[in-house]
This record gives C-alpha cells, sequence and structure tokens, in this order.
C-alpha cells in the first residue's frame, strides 16, 4: 500500500513540460524494473529456462485461467508512450507560443479599440471617419482569423463537438449517444419487414431515373436535418440531373412531387412566404440509406460503426468527420481514382487532403504525365464547404496552395468553399475550369481577391460571394461573364480603380437574372444604381446594401422623368432588397409592378411617396420592412398603399403602428380568414 501513495499530485509550480519529463523518467525507471531479471540472468539465459519450464508443465484445462508467469512484457509499450509523449511536450511548446502570441494581439488590439472610442466625437463623426475605423477593424479581423486558424489543430475537444453538430439533433442534449444516427438503418432484417420501407420502395420504384437519384441524394445527410433547396440544386445540377435550364422551377416541382408523397417533409418558418428547407424522417431515411447501398450509389454507413469515407460504385465519395485519418485518404492508397464523379463534404472540418487527390503526381513523380490527363476526368462535383444553413460547423483549409490542383478538374460542373475560412485568395487554377457552371463562395469570410483571369469561365451561370466582407473589389473580367445568371456579392468600390468591375459594366451581361449589389462608395445612390443597370433587360430580382453612408445627394433631373428608365424598371423587376437605403424616399413608378420589397436599416427613410394614383397603384404582394426609426405609417395606410399585400413583417419599426401582426412581427392575409 506504500507504494501506491508514492505517487505525488502535480505541483502548482510544475509547468506542463516539467510534468511531462517526470512522467517520462518514470516511464524509464520502470521500464528498467520490468525488463531486469531478479536473478541477474540475461535474456537468452531467461528464454532457455522459460522453455524448459514449459516443456515440463501439464497442458492445462480449457477452462482455467491462463498461466500468468508465463506472459512475457511488452518492451514496445513504453517505447510508444515515451514517442508519444515526447511528441506532446513538442506540442505544449507550441501552444505557450501561441498562448503569448495571442496574449499580446490581445493586448495590441484592445488599446487600439480603447483609443478609438476615447478619441470618438459623436458630433464630428463622417463617412471618413467611418471608412478609418473599418480599416483598423479589418486589420484586427485578419490577425484574430491569423490565431484562430491555429487553434483547431492543437484541440481534440472540438471534433467531438462538431459531430454533435453534424449528427445530433441540435434540439437534444442527449450527450456523446446522440453523436451518431440512431442506427435504425443497420439493422437492415428488421427494417425490410416493416410496413413502411415496403411503402418507400414501392414509391421509390414509380419515379423517374433522374428522381430516383435525387430522392437517394437525402441518404447522405443525417436525419432530420435540415437540407435548402438552392443546395440541392446546385448538387444536382452537376450531377446531371436536373437541366440548367429552369433548374430553379424544376428543383421545386421534384421537391413537392416527394413532399405528397410523403418521402419529406417541409420546414416550415414563420417568416418565410414559402418553405425553403426539407427533412426526411427517420424511418423513411433509414429506408432511402439502405436503397442506396444496394444500388451502390452512397455507402458510407454501417451497423455499429462511425460514418465512414469510401469511394462507392458509381463513384461518389462523401467526406465524413475523421476521414483525413483513414487509409483511404491517402492517393497512394485509395483503391480508384479515376471513375470519381462526386467528393461531397458531409462532416468533415478539415478537408483540404482532398486537393492531394488531383495532384498530377499523387504515388510517384516518375509518373509519365500523359497518365494524368485521365486522372478525376469524370470528376463533376466537388462539393467542399458547408452544406448546413447553420454556421456551426467551421470548416478551414489549412494550405491553399494546394488549390494549384483544381487545374487537372477540367470537367468540373459544381464547385463549392461554402464557409471555409483560411481562403484569401481564389487561386488562378479555377479559371481553367472551363466547363464550371457554379462557383459557391458564400461566406468565405477571409477572402480578399478573386483570380484577375475569371473571365475565362466562360460557362459560369452561378457565381455566389455572399457573405465575403473583406473582398473589396471585383476584377474587370468578370463582366466578360456572358452566361452569367445569378451573381451575388458584387462589390462596388472606389480602390484599384482601372483594373476594378464597375457596375456600368454589368450591361453585357444580358441573361443576368438575379443580381446583389455591395456598395462600398459613398457617391453613388439609388438612382446611379438605377441607371447604371438599365439595360439589363432580363434582371427580376435586386439586393443593394450600401457599406458607407452617402456623401452628396444627386440633385438635378430626377430619372423618375426618364421615359426608358421608368419603363424598364416598372416592368421587369420583381424583388427588390434595399439594405441601409439611404434616401428618405422611393421613386414611385419603382413600385408600380413589384411583387417583393424589403428595406432594412434606413435612418432616412420616412415613406412610399404618393402611390394612391391608379396609374400609380403598387402590385406589392411581401412586404419586409426592418430597423426602419423614422418611417411613419399606420395599418390602414399601408393597406391603401398596398391593396394586394399578402404578408408583412415589421421588425424594429416603431412607428409603424397597429398593424395586425404577431409577436414575431409576422402578418399573413390567410390568417384573417
Amino acid at each position: 500500500m506504500a507504494a501506491n501513495n508514492s505517487t505525488q499530485p502535480r505541483t502548482s509550480g510544475d509547468s506542463l513540460e516539467k510534468q511531462v519529463d517526470k512522467i517520462m523518467s518514470s516511464l524509464s525507471v520502470l521500464n528498467k524494473l520490468l525488463t531486469e531479471d531478479p536473478l541477474g540472468r540475461s535474456k537468452k539465459q531467461e528464454s532457455i529456462t522459460k522453455s524448459n519450464n514449459q516443456k515440463g508443465t501439464l497442458d492445462r484445462s480449457q477452462s482455467a485461467p491462463p498461466a500468468l508467469a508465463l506472459v512475457s512484457f511488452d518492451d514496445g509499450l513504453i517505447m510508444r508512450l515515451q514517442y508519444h509523449l515526447r511528441l506532446l511536450k513538442k506540442m505544449l511548446a507550441k501552444l505557450e507560443q501561441l498562448h503569448t502570441n495571442v496574449q499580446e494581439e490581445l493586448n495590441k488590439h484592445l488599446n487600439t479599440l480603447q483609443s478609438l472610442i476615447g478619441n470618438f466625437d459623436s458630433s464630428r463623426s463622417s463617412s471618413q471617419v467611418t471608412y478609418w475605423i473599418k480599416l483598423d477593424l479589418q486589420g484586427m479581423e485578419t490577425k484574430i482569423s491569423d490565431l484562430l486558424n491555429q487553434v483547431p489543430l492543437l484541440s481534440g475537444k472540438l471534433l467531438e463537438e462538431q459531430k454533435a453538430e453534424v449528427y445530433a439533433d441540435q434540439d437534444d442534449d442527449q450527450g456523446p449517444s446522440r453523436f451518431y444516427f440512431p442506427g435504425i438503418h443497420t439493422n437492415v432484417e428488421d427494417l425490410t419487414r416493416r410496413e413502411v420501407f415496403r411503402q418507400v420502395k414501392q414509391k421509390f420504384k414509380e419515379l423517374g431515373t433522374e428522381e430516383k437519384i435525387c430522392l437517394l441524394s437525402f441518404a447522405v445527410f443525417p436525419e432530420n436535418q435540415e437540407v435548402h433547396r438552392t443546395m440541392l440544386m446546385y448538387w444536382w445540377i452537376g450531377e446531371g440531373i436536373l437541366p440548367l435550364k429552369e433548374a430553379e422551377v424544376t428543383v421545386r416541382q421534384i421537391l413537392k412531387s416527394f413532399t405528397e408523397k410523403n418521402l419529406i417533409e417541409p420546414v416550415e418558418e414563420r417568416w418565410k412566404v414559402s418553405p425553403s428547407s426539407y427533412k426526411m424522417s427517420p424511418f423513411v431515411h433509414s429506408s432511402v440509406v439502405i436503397l442506396s447501398k444496394e444500388i451502390g450509389l452512397f455507402d458510407i454507413y454501417h451497423q455499429g460503426k462511425k460514418p465512414m469515407m469510401n469511394i462507392s460504385e458509381m463513384g461518389k465519395v462523401c467526406l465524413v468527420e475523421g476521414s483525413s485519418r483513414q487509409l483511404e485518404a491517402n492517393p497512394k492508397k485509395m483503391p480508384s481514382r479515376d471513375h470519381i464523379e462526386t467528393v461531397f463534404n458531409v462532416s468533415e472540418r478539415l478537408p483540404d487532403f482532398t486537393f492531394n487527390w488531383f495532384s498530377e503526381y499523387p504515388s510517384k513523380k516518375t509518373l509519365m504525365s500523359k497518365l494524368s490527363s485521365n486522372w478525376f476526368k469524370t470528376l463533376k462535383v466537388f462539393y467542399l464547404g458547408r452544406w448546413e444553413r447553420s454556421k456551426k460547423r467551421h470548416i478551414q483549409v489549412q494550405n491553399p496552395q494546394l488549390m494549384q490542383c483544381l487545374n487537372h478538374l477540367r470537367n468540373l460542373k459544381v464547385l463549392s468553399f461554402q464557409g471555409i475560412s483560411g481562403i484569401r485568395s481564389l487561386n488562378s487554377s479555377v479559371c481553367k475550369l472551363h466547363k464550371l457552371i457554379i462557383l459557391d463562395l458564400r461566406e468565405c469570410y477571409d477572402l480578399k481577391q478573386l483570380p484577375v483571369k475569371i473571365g475565362s469561365l466562360g460557362s459560369l451561370v452561378y457565381l455566389d460571394m455572399t457573405g465575403c466582407y473583406m473582398l473589396e473589389w471585383i476584377p474587370l473580367r468578370l463582366a466578360l461573364l456572358k452566361n452569367l445568371e445569378v451573381l451575388k456579392g458584387f462589390v462596388v468600390s472606389d480602390v484599384y480603380e482601372g483594373v476594378a468591375c464597375k457596375l456600368s459594366y454589368l450591361k453585357k451581361l444580358k441573361k443576368l437574372r438575379k443580381l446583389s449589389i455591395e456598395i462600398n462608395r459613398d457617391d453613388v445612390d439609388v438612382e446611379q444604381v438605377m441607371e447604371d443597370l438599365v439595360e439589363l433587360k432580363a434582371l427580376t430580382s435586386l439586393k443593394v446594401t450600401w457599406r458607407r453612408d452617402l456623401r452628396i445627394i444627386r440633385g438635378g433631373k430626377r430619372h423618375e422623368d426618364s421615359t426608358e428608365i421608368q419603363s424598364l424598371w416598372s416592368h421587369q423587376l420583381k424583388k427588390l432588397n434595399l439594405q441601409r437605403y439611404p434616401h428618405d424616399e422611393l421613386p414611385t413608378w419603382l413600385l408600380v409592378h413589384l411583387k417583393k420589397l424589403q428595406i432594412g436599416g434606413g435612418r432616412r427613410f420616412k415613406g412610399f411617396g404618393d402611390l394612391r394614383d391608379k396609374e400609380n397603384e403598387s402590385s406589392v404582394e411581401v412586404l419586409r420592412l426592418k430597423s426602419l426609426p423614422k418611417l411613419r405609417v399606420g395599418w390602414i395606410e399601408l393597406r391603401q398603399l398596398f391593396p394586394n399585400l399578402m404578408y408583412l413583417e415589421n421588425y424594429e419599426c416603431p412607428r409603424v403602428t397597429l398593424t395586425p401582426c404577431d409577436g414575431s412581427g409576422i402578418w399573413r392575409s390567410d390568417q384573417d380568414n
């Protein structure tokens, strides 16, 4: 018992490195005690003695316990333990250095913020002062992001948290038992006997070929998890099962068909006019998982095991948490790579290891370059980013230089980096993807620069840069993307004059249907925006966000007197979203044929102008008003201004009074019936 009490707890004065040294020293002592023979015999003599003793003993009964005296000690166990302790010591040193760096940066940024607050004079605040403060905050954000990118490499706890966020029900707090699926689909024999499976299978047989693949796509997502329609549309376009023409209409029809057959459920959200997300119940999902596995489409779930990455018979690869540590992730060990059609990130948070798959020489540098041209010639969808609408899963690319390998993916149609941090610039290799249809860069918060030659992506139809707040300018050649139909996150800036794309240059994009703009200038008002975009005949949806306050208010002749501009905007535009609107009123002609109108964050906005004339009667059916402190209007006047109103959202508009909105600030016409 005295030996048990000899172990001393760690004292407060010991550093972590010193504590590791003590453990290693104790291991050396223990190793010496275990390997030394009490009688002083050599290992050779000891082995001979053991052999002779074994020959002279009687055979043991099968029910008897093992002969403990004959169990040899594994010398390699302590060696392996010492090796891991040495690695741990090195990581502790890095942690200490990281702690020092973080402390210095935080002290520096705290002093900067206190200085900004102390010197701030609200009476003399202007857009110029705001601009310089913004630059300071952007620099601070970059440095904090650099430090943050080092932390996940040292934390194993984050791995478990990510598993819980992806695989568990977010509203259920039942701990690690909810990290993975309940496992209904793992008991195949029991599930296939149930009526629900027979019903799902029968409905599945009644679907067309394309619809079958669409339904089986739900097998990769966790059950009861919300899947957004836009993400599904991107994926299915890339797979070639959804026609590019009228894709948005077709995807709605497919999801409506699945809903009517009770295969999926729409996610009803009070603040949305119609559902845009869908989920699948556990039994239906488990049935779909089994059907998908039988066909050979997706195969990541196995009985009694965590989800595993592998290449399915139909060339689909689903990345799951821990995929980078699997043997199959090594390009040299992958069984086959030349028929992969899809790489989809389900739950992996460090997915940049996949770039190594696309290297020109993945196994040996002496391989013939002629063979490399055939590698990944079938890859169509590379969905590396986040598919969830929630931002809880942190995805990081640690080595952006690996993106140079993308130039080998010449048949790629969909590339998604949504929600990935660590990407500060898009590699020029992306410009060689001449068949790319969809480039999804949503919420790449560190992205600062697009490739100058982005105009070479002649097949691009969807380009989404929403939430790329570090992006200050757009390359001039973007205006050459003549097939572009959806452009989100376009930045109008006063930097890089001569090489940055201006708003007026977009007039060449004759197919553009949806456009969202972020104006980072103080001299561009709503009239200038409308004038620059007047030649976009196909534009039906427009969102404009002003990052700065206007320095000037344009005077002179107003554009509402222009027959050409008035005729265009009053007949084609159906959806208009204005954020931080800088004027006190909207042009009345702009509202005549609109179906959806949203105004948010306008400190000057006071009213909608005179819409009472028959000629100017508004067609707005959906009206969203957010953070408009000066807008003064009552419910009766709203109904007179917008006689076709079916939906109203009133949020933080204290002078919009007497509306029949509920506690969430929502009113729907059907609730009055």
